[in-house]
Protein backbone atom coordinates (compact mmCIF):
# COMPACT_ATOMS: atom_id res chain seq x y z
CA UNK A 1 0.00 0.00 0.00
CA UNK A 2 1.71 3.45 -1.02
CA UNK A 3 1.91 5.94 1.77
CA UNK A 4 -0.33 8.47 1.58
CA UNK A 5 0.43 12.45 1.63
CA UNK A 6 -3.33 12.80 2.38
CA UNK A 7 -3.74 12.30 6.04
CA UNK A 8 -6.89 11.51 8.03
CA UNK A 9 -6.97 15.08 8.65
CA UNK A 10 -7.13 16.46 5.32
CA UNK A 11 -10.39 14.20 4.65
CA UNK A 12 -12.18 14.90 7.99
CA UNK A 13 -11.25 18.38 8.89
CA UNK A 14 -11.94 20.84 5.73
CA UNK A 15 -12.76 24.67 5.50
CA UNK A 16 -15.43 25.82 7.29
CA UNK A 17 -15.79 22.78 9.67
CA UNK A 18 -13.64 23.97 12.60
CA UNK A 19 -16.95 26.32 14.20
CA UNK A 20 -19.07 22.49 13.52
CA UNK A 21 -16.39 20.83 15.12
CA UNK A 22 -15.64 22.90 18.06
CA UNK A 23 -19.84 23.15 18.83
CA UNK A 24 -19.79 19.30 18.95
CA UNK A 25 -17.16 19.31 21.35
CA UNK A 26 -18.90 22.01 23.11
CA UNK A 27 -21.87 19.51 23.22
CA UNK A 28 -20.31 16.47 24.62
CA UNK A 29 -18.41 19.04 27.57
CA UNK A 30 -21.83 19.84 28.21
CA UNK A 31 -22.95 16.47 28.25
CA UNK A 32 -20.32 15.44 30.79
CA UNK A 33 -21.35 18.42 33.25
CA UNK A 34 -25.45 17.92 33.38
CA UNK A 35 -24.16 13.44 33.94
CA UNK A 36 -22.31 14.83 36.91
CA UNK A 37 -25.30 16.72 38.18
CA UNK A 38 -27.88 13.75 37.86
CA UNK A 39 -27.53 11.18 40.08
CA UNK A 40 -26.48 13.81 42.89
CA UNK A 41 -29.74 15.57 41.73
CA UNK A 42 -32.02 12.08 41.57
CA UNK A 43 -30.45 12.20 45.22
CA UNK A 44 -31.25 15.37 46.62
CA UNK A 45 -34.88 14.57 45.49
CA UNK A 46 -35.10 11.53 46.96
CA UNK A 47 -33.88 12.96 50.31
CA UNK A 48 -36.15 16.16 49.72
CA UNK A 49 -39.15 13.74 49.53
CA UNK A 50 -40.44 14.91 52.90
CA UNK A 51 -40.34 18.74 53.14
CA UNK A 52 -42.43 20.03 50.23
CA UNK A 53 -40.59 23.32 49.45
CA UNK A 54 -37.11 21.25 49.51
CA UNK A 55 -38.80 18.50 46.98
CA UNK A 56 -40.33 21.16 44.51
CA UNK A 57 -36.99 22.67 44.41
CA UNK A 58 -35.14 19.67 43.98
CA UNK A 59 -37.47 18.49 41.32
CA UNK A 60 -37.07 21.94 39.35
CA UNK A 61 -33.83 21.83 39.29
CA UNK A 62 -33.82 17.67 38.09
CA UNK A 63 -36.16 18.78 35.66
CA UNK A 64 -34.00 22.34 33.90
CA UNK A 65 -30.93 19.56 33.77
CA UNK A 66 -33.01 16.86 31.64
CA UNK A 67 -34.32 19.96 29.59
CA UNK A 68 -30.63 20.86 29.45
CA UNK A 69 -29.61 17.49 28.05
CA UNK A 70 -32.52 17.21 25.92
CA UNK A 71 -31.64 20.89 23.86
CA UNK A 72 -28.12 19.66 24.43
CA UNK A 73 -28.52 16.38 22.65
CA UNK A 74 -30.78 17.58 19.74
CA UNK A 75 -27.76 20.60 19.09
CA UNK A 76 -25.09 18.34 18.97
CA UNK A 77 -27.66 15.96 16.61
CA UNK A 78 -28.11 18.72 14.36
CA UNK A 79 -24.54 19.68 14.31
CA UNK A 80 -23.16 16.77 13.74
CA UNK A 81 -26.00 15.84 10.16
CA UNK A 82 -24.29 19.46 9.04
CA UNK A 83 -20.75 18.27 9.49
CA UNK A 84 -21.47 14.79 8.17
CA UNK A 85 -22.91 16.35 4.99
CA UNK A 86 -20.86 19.15 4.56
CA UNK A 87 -17.96 16.29 5.00
CA UNK A 88 -19.27 13.66 2.40
CA UNK A 89 -19.54 16.63 0.09
CA UNK A 90 -16.29 17.73 0.30
CA UNK A 91 -14.59 14.06 0.33
CA UNK A 92 -16.19 13.02 -2.69
CA UNK A 93 -15.33 16.44 -4.38
CA UNK A 94 -11.84 16.66 -3.27
CA UNK A 95 -11.29 12.91 -4.18
CA UNK A 96 -12.91 13.65 -7.34
CA UNK A 97 -11.09 16.28 -8.32
CA UNK A 98 -7.48 14.91 -7.33
CA UNK A 99 -8.87 11.94 -9.76
CA UNK A 100 -10.11 14.01 -12.73
CA UNK A 101 -6.03 16.30 -12.32
CA UNK A 102 -4.32 12.53 -12.65
CA UNK A 103 -6.29 10.22 -14.40
CA UNK A 104 -5.34 11.92 -17.65
CA UNK A 105 -2.42 11.58 -17.26
CA UNK A 106 0.38 8.45 -18.09
CA UNK A 107 4.00 7.71 -18.26
CA UNK A 108 5.47 4.54 -19.25
CA UNK A 109 5.31 3.69 -15.64
CA UNK A 110 2.14 4.80 -14.70
CA UNK A 111 -1.51 4.58 -16.14
CA UNK A 112 -3.96 5.84 -13.28
CA UNK A 113 -6.62 5.76 -16.50
CA UNK A 114 -6.71 2.13 -16.91
CA UNK A 115 -6.58 1.91 -13.06
CA UNK A 116 -9.60 3.75 -11.67
CA UNK A 117 -11.75 3.88 -14.76
CA UNK A 118 -14.22 6.35 -14.13
CA UNK A 119 -16.76 4.21 -13.35
CA UNK A 120 -14.87 2.65 -10.69
CA UNK A 121 -14.11 5.65 -9.23
CA UNK A 122 -17.06 7.08 -8.85
CA UNK A 123 -19.04 3.75 -7.63
CA UNK A 124 -15.99 3.61 -4.94
CA UNK A 125 -16.58 7.46 -3.97
CA UNK A 126 -19.92 7.10 -3.49
CA UNK A 127 -20.06 3.71 -1.83
CA UNK A 128 -17.23 4.98 0.91
CA UNK A 129 -18.56 8.02 1.63
CA UNK A 130 -21.95 6.45 2.31
CA UNK A 131 -20.87 4.75 5.28
CA UNK A 132 -20.17 8.10 6.50
CA UNK A 133 -23.19 9.28 6.00
CA UNK A 134 -25.12 5.84 8.14
CA UNK A 135 -23.27 6.87 10.67
CA UNK A 136 -26.25 10.02 11.07
CA UNK A 137 -28.80 7.62 9.35
CA UNK A 138 -28.13 4.47 12.15
CA UNK A 139 -27.92 7.08 15.28
CA UNK A 140 -24.18 5.53 15.82
CA UNK A 141 -23.13 9.38 16.44
CA UNK A 142 -26.06 9.49 19.47
CA UNK A 143 -23.71 6.80 20.96
CA UNK A 144 -20.74 9.44 21.77
CA UNK A 145 -22.94 12.18 23.64
CA UNK A 146 -24.67 9.07 25.53
CA UNK A 147 -20.92 8.00 26.47
CA UNK A 148 -19.77 11.12 27.85
CA UNK A 149 -23.17 11.60 30.01
CA UNK A 150 -23.09 8.12 31.31
CA UNK A 151 -19.35 8.00 32.33
CA UNK A 152 -19.72 11.28 33.86
CA UNK A 153 -23.11 9.98 35.93
CA UNK A 154 -20.96 7.16 37.03
CA UNK A 155 -17.72 9.52 37.85
CA UNK A 156 -20.24 11.97 39.73
CA UNK A 157 -21.81 8.29 41.58
CA UNK A 158 -17.97 7.14 42.46
CA UNK A 159 -17.96 10.48 44.42
CA UNK A 160 -21.08 9.32 46.57
CA UNK A 161 -20.21 6.13 47.23
CA UNK A 162 -17.12 4.92 45.55
CA UNK A 163 -17.41 1.02 46.38
CA UNK A 164 -20.81 0.92 44.44
CA UNK A 165 -19.83 3.37 41.88
CA UNK A 166 -16.51 1.35 40.96
CA UNK A 167 -18.59 -1.97 41.08
CA UNK A 168 -20.94 -0.74 38.61
CA UNK A 169 -18.42 0.93 36.41
CA UNK A 170 -16.49 -2.16 35.83
CA UNK A 171 -19.33 -4.23 35.43
CA UNK A 172 -20.31 -1.86 32.72
CA UNK A 173 -17.44 -1.84 31.24
CA UNK A 174 -17.10 -5.85 31.08
CA UNK A 175 -20.36 -6.14 29.92
CA UNK A 176 -19.48 -3.90 26.91
CA UNK A 177 -16.43 -5.50 26.02
CA UNK A 178 -18.63 -8.81 26.31
CA UNK A 179 -20.93 -7.46 23.72
CA UNK A 180 -18.29 -6.56 21.44
CA UNK A 181 -16.47 -10.15 21.48
CA UNK A 182 -19.96 -11.42 21.06
CA UNK A 183 -21.00 -9.34 18.32
CA UNK A 184 -17.37 -10.33 16.45
CA UNK A 185 -18.20 -13.45 16.86
CA UNK A 186 -21.42 -13.25 15.60
CA UNK A 187 -20.17 -12.08 12.57
CA UNK A 188 -18.18 -14.43 12.23
CA UNK A 189 -20.92 -17.21 12.04
CA UNK A 190 -22.76 -15.20 9.78
CA UNK A 191 -20.37 -15.01 7.44
CA UNK A 192 -20.08 -18.72 7.81
CA UNK A 193 -23.83 -18.94 6.97
CA UNK A 194 -23.83 -16.88 4.00
CA UNK A 195 -20.34 -18.85 2.72
CA UNK A 196 -22.61 -22.19 3.15
CA UNK A 197 -25.66 -20.90 1.42
CA UNK A 198 -23.75 -19.83 -1.62
CA UNK A 199 -22.42 -23.59 -1.72
CA UNK A 200 -25.79 -24.69 -1.47
CA UNK A 201 -27.33 -22.54 -4.00
CA UNK A 202 -24.43 -23.31 -6.20
CA UNK A 203 -24.98 -27.29 -5.62
CA UNK A 204 -28.32 -26.97 -6.77
CA UNK A 205 -27.33 -24.96 -9.99
CA UNK A 206 -24.90 -27.71 -10.68
CA UNK A 207 -27.64 -30.30 -9.98
CA UNK A 208 -30.63 -28.65 -12.55
CA UNK A 209 -27.71 -28.21 -14.81
CA UNK A 210 -26.68 -31.33 -15.08
CA UNK A 211 -30.19 -33.04 -14.49
CA UNK A 212 -30.79 -34.61 -17.74
CA UNK A 213 -26.89 -36.44 -17.35
CA UNK A 214 -27.94 -37.78 -13.99
CA UNK A 215 -29.33 -40.89 -12.82
CA UNK A 216 -30.91 -42.57 -9.73
CA UNK A 217 -28.02 -43.78 -7.32
CA UNK A 218 -28.27 -45.09 -3.81
CA UNK A 219 -26.69 -42.07 -1.91
CA UNK A 220 -30.08 -41.49 -0.27
CA UNK A 221 -31.65 -39.62 -2.66
CA UNK A 222 -29.22 -37.06 -4.12
CA UNK A 223 -27.12 -36.74 -7.35
CA UNK A 224 -24.38 -37.09 -5.28
CA UNK A 225 -22.60 -36.96 -2.03
CA UNK A 226 -21.02 -33.27 -2.47
CA UNK A 227 -25.06 -32.34 -1.85
CA UNK A 228 -25.22 -34.32 0.93
CA UNK A 229 -22.25 -32.79 2.50
CA UNK A 230 -23.29 -29.30 1.84
CA UNK A 231 -26.65 -29.51 2.71
CA UNK A 232 -25.70 -31.26 6.06
CA UNK A 233 -23.20 -28.10 6.64
CA UNK A 234 -25.79 -25.34 5.99
CA UNK A 235 -27.84 -27.05 8.43
CA UNK A 236 -25.33 -26.89 10.87
CA UNK A 237 -24.42 -24.04 10.50
CA UNK A 238 -27.94 -22.48 10.72
CA UNK A 239 -28.72 -24.19 14.11
CA UNK A 240 -25.02 -22.93 15.37
CA UNK A 241 -25.96 -19.15 14.48
CA UNK A 242 -29.64 -19.52 15.75
CA UNK A 243 -27.89 -20.79 18.91
CA UNK A 244 -25.87 -17.42 19.04
CA UNK A 245 -28.04 -15.25 17.79
CA UNK A 246 -30.51 -15.68 20.34
CA UNK A 247 -27.71 -16.24 23.34
CA UNK A 248 -26.32 -12.90 22.32
CA UNK A 249 -29.43 -11.04 22.65
CA UNK A 250 -30.48 -12.94 25.61
CA UNK A 251 -27.96 -11.62 27.32
CA UNK A 252 -27.98 -7.55 26.12
CA UNK A 253 -32.12 -7.74 27.08
CA UNK A 254 -30.72 -9.29 30.22
CA UNK A 255 -28.48 -6.57 31.72
CA UNK A 256 -30.73 -4.43 33.46
CA UNK A 257 -31.75 -7.40 35.98
CA UNK A 258 -28.34 -8.44 35.90
CA UNK A 259 -26.89 -5.36 36.85
CA UNK A 260 -29.73 -4.94 39.41
CA UNK A 261 -28.74 -8.51 41.31
CA UNK A 262 -25.61 -7.58 41.08
CA UNK A 263 -26.44 -4.13 43.16
CA UNK A 264 -28.42 -5.93 45.62
CA UNK A 265 -25.45 -8.55 46.20
CA UNK A 266 -23.06 -5.70 47.13
CA UNK A 267 -25.14 -3.48 49.32
CA UNK A 268 -23.89 -5.10 52.10
CA UNK A 269 -20.78 -3.88 51.35
CA UNK A 270 -21.01 -0.51 50.28
CA UNK A 271 -21.82 0.93 53.68
CA UNK A 272 -25.04 2.81 51.74
CA UNK A 273 -27.90 3.17 54.21
CA UNK A 274 -29.73 5.76 52.32
CA UNK A 275 -32.84 5.30 50.19
CA UNK A 276 -31.82 8.25 48.00
CA UNK A 277 -28.72 6.84 47.05
CA UNK A 278 -30.58 3.50 46.21
CA UNK A 279 -33.07 5.22 44.03
CA UNK A 280 -29.81 6.79 42.07
CA UNK A 281 -28.53 3.68 41.42
CA UNK A 282 -31.38 2.24 40.24
CA UNK A 283 -32.06 5.25 37.94
CA UNK A 284 -28.02 4.91 36.69
CA UNK A 285 -28.63 1.49 35.83
CA UNK A 286 -31.17 2.55 33.48
CA UNK A 287 -29.73 5.21 31.89
CA UNK A 288 -26.73 3.59 30.81
CA UNK A 289 -28.40 0.06 29.87
CA UNK A 290 -29.22 1.65 26.20
CA UNK A 291 -25.32 3.29 25.82
CA UNK A 292 -23.54 -0.31 26.77
CA UNK A 293 -25.84 -2.66 24.37
CA UNK A 294 -25.79 0.27 21.32
CA UNK A 295 -21.72 0.33 21.60
CA UNK A 296 -21.59 -3.66 20.28
CA UNK A 297 -24.50 -2.90 17.54
CA UNK A 298 -22.89 0.52 16.51
CA UNK A 299 -19.01 -0.68 16.28
CA UNK A 300 -19.59 -1.79 13.18
CA UNK A 301 -21.03 1.70 11.51
CA UNK A 302 -17.63 3.01 13.19
CA UNK A 303 -15.59 -0.21 11.65
CA UNK A 304 -17.43 0.34 8.32
CA UNK A 305 -16.85 4.04 7.89
CA UNK A 306 -12.99 3.80 9.25
CA UNK A 307 -12.65 1.26 6.11
CA UNK A 308 -13.75 3.95 3.64
CA UNK A 309 -11.81 6.29 4.98
CA UNK A 310 -8.62 4.41 4.64
CA UNK A 311 -9.71 3.07 1.47
CA UNK A 312 -10.01 6.61 0.00
CA UNK A 313 -6.72 7.91 1.92
CA UNK A 314 -4.96 4.60 0.02
CA UNK A 315 -6.99 5.65 -3.40
CA UNK A 316 -5.45 9.34 -2.79
CA UNK A 317 -1.90 7.68 -2.06
CA UNK A 318 -2.08 5.80 -5.65
CA UNK A 319 -2.92 9.42 -6.94
CA UNK A 320 0.07 11.01 -5.12
CA UNK A 321 2.35 8.78 -6.81
CA UNK A 322 1.61 10.25 -10.65
CA UNK A 323 1.89 13.58 -11.93
CA UNK A 324 -0.91 15.78 -11.70
CA UNK A 325 -2.50 18.99 -12.86
CA UNK A 326 -2.51 21.83 -10.58
CA UNK A 327 -4.33 25.31 -11.59
CA UNK A 328 -1.36 27.33 -12.07
CA UNK A 329 -2.08 31.19 -14.05
CA UNK A 330 0.70 33.14 -15.40
CA UNK A 331 -0.27 36.64 -17.22
CA UNK A 332 2.54 35.83 -20.23
CA UNK A 333 1.07 32.87 -21.71
CA UNK A 334 -2.72 33.48 -21.26
CA UNK A 335 -4.66 35.43 -23.36
CA UNK A 336 -1.37 35.46 -26.27
CA UNK A 337 -1.14 34.43 -29.71
CA UNK A 338 1.09 31.77 -30.42
CA UNK A 339 3.59 32.10 -33.20
CA UNK A 340 5.04 28.69 -33.36
CA UNK A 341 5.21 25.13 -31.80
CA UNK A 342 7.80 22.42 -31.75
CA UNK A 343 6.93 18.81 -30.71
CA UNK A 344 10.01 16.77 -29.95
CA UNK A 345 9.32 13.03 -28.84
CA UNK A 346 12.15 10.71 -28.46
CA UNK A 347 10.89 8.01 -27.20
CA UNK A 348 7.49 7.07 -25.31
CA UNK A 349 6.99 2.82 -24.22
CA UNK A 350 3.07 2.02 -22.98
CA UNK A 351 3.44 0.89 -19.47
CA UNK A 352 2.98 -2.88 -18.73
CA UNK A 353 -0.56 -4.08 -18.25
CA UNK A 354 0.88 -7.42 -16.45
CA UNK A 355 4.53 -8.55 -15.51
CA UNK A 356 5.04 -10.77 -18.56
CA UNK A 357 4.20 -7.89 -20.90
CA UNK A 358 6.78 -7.57 -23.86
CA UNK A 359 4.78 -6.49 -26.66
CA UNK A 360 4.56 -2.47 -25.78
CA UNK A 361 4.10 -0.39 -28.46
CA UNK A 362 6.43 2.71 -28.94
CA UNK A 363 6.52 6.23 -30.22
CA UNK A 364 10.09 7.67 -31.05
CA UNK A 365 11.43 9.93 -33.62
CA UNK A 366 9.04 12.26 -34.20
CA UNK A 367 9.65 15.65 -34.84
CA UNK A 368 6.84 18.38 -36.33
CA UNK A 369 7.33 21.75 -36.13
CA UNK A 370 4.07 24.34 -37.05
CA UNK A 371 3.47 27.97 -37.79
CA UNK A 372 0.57 29.71 -36.02
CA UNK A 373 -3.27 29.78 -38.43
CA UNK A 374 -1.60 26.11 -39.84
CA UNK A 375 -4.02 23.18 -40.14
CA UNK A 376 -1.56 20.21 -39.29
CA UNK A 377 -2.72 16.41 -40.57
CA UNK A 378 -1.77 13.96 -38.61
CA UNK A 379 -2.62 10.69 -40.53
CA UNK A 380 -1.35 6.50 -40.94
CA UNK A 381 -3.10 3.32 -41.18
CA UNK A 382 -4.92 2.04 -37.78
CA UNK A 383 -2.64 1.74 -35.01
CA UNK A 384 0.78 3.91 -36.34
CA UNK A 385 0.29 5.90 -32.97
CA UNK A 386 -1.23 9.37 -34.17
CA UNK A 387 -3.50 9.43 -31.29
CA UNK A 388 -0.61 8.76 -29.20
CA UNK A 389 1.17 11.73 -30.46
CA UNK A 390 -2.28 13.48 -30.28
CA UNK A 391 -2.40 12.57 -26.39
CA UNK A 392 1.15 13.66 -25.40
CA UNK A 393 0.50 17.14 -27.15
CA UNK A 394 -2.39 17.01 -24.52
CA UNK A 395 0.13 16.27 -21.96
CA UNK A 396 -2.12 13.60 -20.99
CA UNK A 397 1.05 11.11 -22.05
CA UNK A 398 4.21 12.42 -20.24
CA UNK A 399 7.08 10.65 -22.56
CA UNK A 400 10.27 9.41 -20.89
CA UNK A 401 11.95 11.71 -23.86
CA UNK A 402 10.67 14.37 -25.40
CA UNK A 403 10.26 18.47 -25.83
CA UNK A 404 7.61 20.62 -26.41
CA UNK A 405 8.10 24.41 -26.87
CA UNK A 406 5.43 26.64 -27.60
CA UNK A 407 7.02 30.96 -28.90
CA UNK A 408 4.62 33.38 -28.48
CA UNK A 409 3.65 36.55 -30.11
CA UNK A 410 4.97 38.44 -27.61
CA UNK A 411 8.54 36.72 -27.42
CA UNK A 412 7.81 34.83 -24.42
CA UNK A 413 8.66 31.11 -24.59
CA UNK A 414 6.94 28.06 -22.90
CA UNK A 415 8.41 24.46 -22.95
CA UNK A 416 7.35 21.43 -21.29
CA UNK A 417 9.78 18.15 -20.77
CA UNK A 418 7.78 16.99 -18.39
CA UNK A 419 10.57 18.23 -15.52
CA UNK A 420 8.14 20.04 -13.55
CA UNK A 421 4.40 19.83 -12.95
CA UNK A 422 4.36 23.85 -13.01
CA UNK A 423 5.18 24.16 -16.78
CA UNK A 424 2.93 20.87 -16.79
CA UNK A 425 -0.25 22.99 -16.01
CA UNK A 426 0.83 25.78 -17.81
CA UNK A 427 1.32 24.12 -20.91
CA UNK A 428 -1.76 22.09 -20.66
CA UNK A 429 -3.60 25.39 -20.45
CA UNK A 430 -2.50 26.55 -23.44
CA UNK A 431 -3.98 23.45 -25.17
CA UNK A 432 -7.48 22.30 -25.91
CA UNK A 433 -8.27 18.10 -27.21
CA UNK A 434 -11.74 18.55 -28.78
CA UNK A 435 -12.50 14.24 -29.36
CA UNK A 436 -16.13 12.58 -29.13
CA UNK A 437 -15.02 11.43 -25.54
CA UNK A 438 -14.90 15.35 -24.67
CA UNK A 439 -16.40 15.66 -21.25
CA UNK A 440 -19.98 17.50 -21.38
CA UNK A 441 -21.80 18.23 -18.12
CA UNK A 442 -25.54 17.44 -17.42
CA UNK A 443 -25.57 21.15 -16.90
CA UNK A 444 -26.64 24.86 -18.84
CA UNK A 445 -24.45 25.24 -22.08
CA UNK A 446 -23.47 28.14 -20.80
CA UNK A 447 -21.29 26.07 -18.15
CA UNK A 448 -20.40 23.42 -20.46
CA UNK A 449 -18.78 26.05 -23.19
CA UNK A 450 -17.41 28.38 -20.38
CA UNK A 451 -16.43 25.92 -17.70
CA UNK A 452 -17.59 28.38 -15.26
CA UNK A 453 -20.82 28.77 -12.86
CA UNK A 454 -20.50 32.41 -13.09
CA UNK A 455 -19.28 32.88 -17.41
CA UNK A 456 -17.84 36.32 -17.95
CA UNK A 457 -20.45 38.86 -19.29
CA UNK A 458 -19.19 38.34 -23.15
CA UNK A 459 -20.79 35.16 -23.22
CA UNK A 460 -23.97 35.92 -24.86
CA UNK A 461 -22.19 38.25 -27.32
CA UNK A 462 -20.06 34.90 -27.66
CA UNK A 463 -22.65 33.05 -28.77
CA UNK A 464 -24.81 35.19 -30.83
CA UNK A 465 -21.27 35.44 -32.87
CA UNK A 466 -20.66 31.66 -33.15
CA UNK A 467 -24.69 31.12 -33.82
CA UNK A 468 -23.95 33.31 -36.99
CA UNK A 469 -20.80 31.51 -38.24
CA UNK A 470 -22.28 28.22 -37.52
CA UNK A 471 -25.43 27.58 -38.83
CA UNK A 472 -26.31 24.27 -37.43
CA UNK A 473 -26.25 25.67 -33.98
CA UNK A 474 -29.81 27.39 -35.15
CA UNK A 475 -30.69 24.63 -36.71
CA UNK A 476 -29.97 22.42 -33.48
CA UNK A 477 -31.98 24.84 -32.17
CA UNK A 478 -29.69 25.14 -28.47
CA UNK A 479 -29.94 28.52 -26.43
CA UNK A 480 -27.11 29.26 -23.26
CA UNK A 481 -29.41 28.23 -20.57
CA UNK A 482 -30.87 24.86 -22.08
CA UNK A 483 -29.46 21.72 -20.13
CA UNK A 484 -27.45 18.93 -21.70
CA UNK A 485 -27.99 15.88 -21.32
CA UNK A 486 -24.77 14.19 -22.54
CA UNK A 487 -26.13 10.89 -22.88
CA UNK A 488 -28.86 11.51 -25.78
CA UNK A 489 -25.98 13.76 -27.82
CA UNK A 490 -24.65 12.34 -30.71
CA UNK A 491 -21.07 11.57 -31.08
CA UNK A 492 -20.95 14.81 -33.38
CA UNK A 493 -22.68 16.85 -31.46
CA UNK A 494 -20.52 16.40 -28.38
CA UNK A 495 -17.29 17.08 -30.63
CA UNK A 496 -19.08 20.47 -31.75
CA UNK A 497 -19.83 21.26 -28.23
CA UNK A 498 -16.08 20.80 -27.16
CA UNK A 499 -15.09 22.61 -30.43
CA UNK A 500 -16.54 25.68 -29.90
CA UNK A 501 -15.37 25.36 -25.53
CA UNK A 502 -11.57 25.69 -27.21
CA UNK A 503 -13.21 28.30 -28.72
CA UNK A 504 -14.40 30.46 -26.18
CA UNK A 505 -11.81 29.82 -23.71
CA UNK A 506 -9.17 31.15 -26.39
CA UNK A 507 -6.74 27.87 -27.09
CA UNK A 508 -3.54 28.78 -28.49
CA UNK A 509 -3.15 25.11 -29.57
CA UNK A 510 -6.23 22.71 -30.49
CA UNK A 511 -6.03 18.97 -31.41
CA UNK A 512 -9.01 17.76 -32.96
CA UNK A 513 -9.57 13.65 -33.17
CA UNK A 514 -12.10 13.73 -36.02
CA UNK A 515 -14.81 11.32 -35.98
CA UNK A 516 -14.34 8.55 -38.05
CA UNK A 517 -17.97 7.25 -38.33
CA UNK A 518 -20.57 9.01 -40.51
CA UNK A 519 -22.51 12.23 -39.82
CA UNK A 520 -25.39 14.03 -41.65
CA UNK A 521 -23.99 16.69 -43.59
CA UNK A 522 -25.14 19.67 -41.78
CA UNK A 523 -23.47 18.27 -38.70
CA UNK A 524 -20.34 17.76 -41.03
CA UNK A 525 -20.66 21.38 -42.19
CA UNK A 526 -20.72 22.78 -38.53
CA UNK A 527 -17.74 20.81 -37.90
CA UNK A 528 -15.99 22.00 -40.87
CA UNK A 529 -17.21 25.36 -39.95
CA UNK A 530 -15.71 25.28 -36.21
CA UNK A 531 -12.34 24.24 -37.34
CA UNK A 532 -12.40 27.50 -39.53
CA UNK A 533 -12.51 29.04 -36.88
CA UNK A 534 -10.23 27.75 -34.47
CA UNK A 535 -7.82 27.73 -37.42
CA UNK A 536 -8.20 32.01 -37.77
CA UNK A 537 -7.69 32.03 -33.93
CA UNK A 538 -5.67 29.42 -32.73
CA UNK A 539 -3.05 26.24 -34.64
CA UNK A 540 -4.56 23.44 -35.09
CA UNK A 541 -3.47 19.49 -35.39
CA UNK A 542 -6.30 17.37 -36.83
CA UNK A 543 -6.12 13.47 -37.17
CA UNK A 544 -7.85 13.17 -39.58
CA UNK A 545 -10.53 10.61 -41.03
CA UNK A 546 -11.75 12.43 -43.81
CA UNK A 547 -10.71 12.84 -47.38
CA UNK A 548 -11.63 16.32 -47.66
CA UNK A 549 -9.77 17.63 -44.33
CA UNK A 550 -6.69 15.89 -45.39
CA UNK A 551 -6.58 17.78 -48.82
CA UNK A 552 -7.14 20.97 -47.26
CA UNK A 553 -4.40 20.87 -44.58
CA UNK A 554 -1.40 22.83 -44.69
CA UNK A 555 0.78 20.24 -43.80
CA UNK A 556 0.29 16.60 -43.06
CA UNK A 557 1.94 14.00 -40.90
CA UNK A 558 2.41 10.69 -42.29
CA UNK A 559 2.87 8.24 -39.28
CA UNK A 560 3.70 4.88 -39.46
CA UNK A 561 4.95 1.92 -36.51
CA UNK A 562 4.90 5.07 -34.29
CA UNK A 563 7.52 6.95 -36.04
CA UNK A 564 7.13 10.40 -38.09
CA UNK A 565 7.58 8.69 -41.51
CA UNK A 566 7.04 11.56 -43.81
CA UNK A 567 5.15 15.46 -44.13
CA UNK A 568 4.33 17.53 -46.86
CA UNK A 569 1.47 18.76 -48.67
CA UNK A 570 -1.60 16.38 -50.04
CA UNK A 571 0.16 16.22 -53.33
CA UNK A 572 3.59 15.96 -52.84
CA UNK A 573 2.98 13.32 -50.87
CA UNK A 574 1.31 11.30 -53.07
CA UNK A 575 4.07 11.31 -55.69
CA UNK A 576 6.49 10.01 -52.61
CA UNK A 577 4.81 8.13 -50.02
CA UNK A 578 3.26 4.66 -50.80
CA UNK A 579 1.89 4.48 -47.07
CA UNK A 580 -0.03 8.22 -47.64
CA UNK A 581 -1.39 6.18 -50.76
CA UNK A 582 -2.65 3.46 -49.08
CA UNK A 583 -4.34 5.44 -46.49
CA UNK A 584 -5.86 7.91 -48.95
CA UNK A 585 -7.06 4.65 -50.73
CA UNK A 586 -8.66 3.23 -47.72
CA UNK A 587 -10.26 6.86 -46.94
CA UNK A 588 -11.64 6.89 -50.73
CA UNK A 589 -13.35 3.76 -49.47
CA UNK A 590 -14.81 4.82 -46.74
CA UNK A 591 -18.93 5.56 -46.40
CA UNK A 592 -17.83 8.37 -44.40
Amino acid sequence: MPTSKSKWSDLLFFKGCGFLVAAAVGCLLVASGLGILVPRQVTELARAYGNEHEYIRALWLLGAVFVGTYINRVTYQLLVNVYIRRLVQHVRMSCYKKWMMAHDVMTSKHDIAERYPQGEVIARIVSDTEALRELVTSGTFGIFIDIFFVVSCLASFIDLNPFTGTTLAVSEIAAALLLLWGSRRMREVFHAVSKARGMVQRTIANLVGGFSETHYNQHKGYASKRGEIVFNDYLGKILKSNVWDAGYYSLAESLYPLLLCLMVFVFPYSGIREAALIFAIVDLIQRSIGPVKDIASKIANVQRASAGVSRLQEFLGDLDQVPSTPSVVDPKFDNQKISSIHVKIDEFVYPRKSEGDSDRFRVSDVDIKAQAGQVVGIVGLSGCGKSTVLKIMAAQIIPDKFKINLQFENNSQLSWDGATITNHALYQRQVGLVSQESHLFSDTVQFNISMDPNPRADFDEFWHWASSQIPYLKIWGLKPDDTLEPKVLSAGQRQLLAAIRACYLKKTVVLLDEISSALDSDLEEALRAVVKLIQSQCLTFVVAHRLETVISADKIIVMEDGRLLESGKHNELLNCSQVYREFVHELSLSPA
